[in-house]
């Protein structure tokens, strides 16, 4: 009699578990570090002033004449309220006669940097009117702009901007500094940036 063979059984594959990521006993790979070189293209610009313009109405009679060394201080003294900074000199001319509607100019120097006042006399008494077309960019302003655009970008980093001997910038179109910053998290991770200024006090970064 011929016998029917019966297939052969197999047994239902085995089922594994998968293997965890980095192998048996390794924690998965932590998620790369966001470097500064990512995001120094995208830093934006921004205005960064300290009020440069500022008017005011002085007494500055000398007799026939304006007194210069008055209005020397009264200048002196309202660029330091302004900028924190005393000024390296200022010189307003001597022997300006009193006359309603003349204007004479002061030099001033700050931190070696030079810029004009102008003095408007308002009538024949000696009343004047101080002007300023100035404006004053701290230089830790800068600094801060430039680590608050990182910021944004989710990237925790100290910047510094090397201006040498100057705590404050006068403005100016095609004004530069170099900054630097350096990742909080990891101090080997830097960037090398360029801050440029014009002469409205906007700063901005490549």
């Amino acid at each position: 009699m011929t016998q029917i063979q019966q297939p052969p059984q197999y047994a239902p594959p085995q089922q594994y578990a998968p293997f965890p990521v980095g192998g048996f006993g390794y924690p998965p790979p932590a998620p790369p570090r966001r470097r500064t070189g990512l995001v120094v293209g995208s830093v934006a610009g921004a205005v960064v002033v300290a009020g440069g313009l500022g008017v005011g109405a002085f007494l500055l009679f000398g007799g026939s004449t304006l007194d210069d060394a008055d209005a020397e201080g009264q200048i002196s003294a309202r660029v330091q309220e302004q900028t924190g900074v005393a000024p390296d000199a200022v010189d307003c001319p001597s022997g300006v006669d009193l006359a309603e509607g003349t204007t004479s100019t002061c030099s001033v120097t700050l931190q070696g940097q030079a810029f004009d006042y102008t003095v408007t006399q308002l009538d024949d008494e000696g009343n004047v009117e101080f002007s300023s077309d100035a404006v004053y960019v701290p230089v830790a302003d800068v600094e801060t702009l430039l680590a608050e655009a990182f910021a944004e970008e989710s990237l925790e980093v100290e910047a510094s901007c090397d201006a040498g001997d100057r705590t404050v910038l006068i403005a100016a179109d095609g004004l530069s500094i170099p900054c630097t910053v350096v990742n909080a998290e990891d101090s080997t991770d830097s960037a090398d940036v360029t801050a440029l200024l014009d002469a409205a006090g906007t700063v901005t970064f490549e």
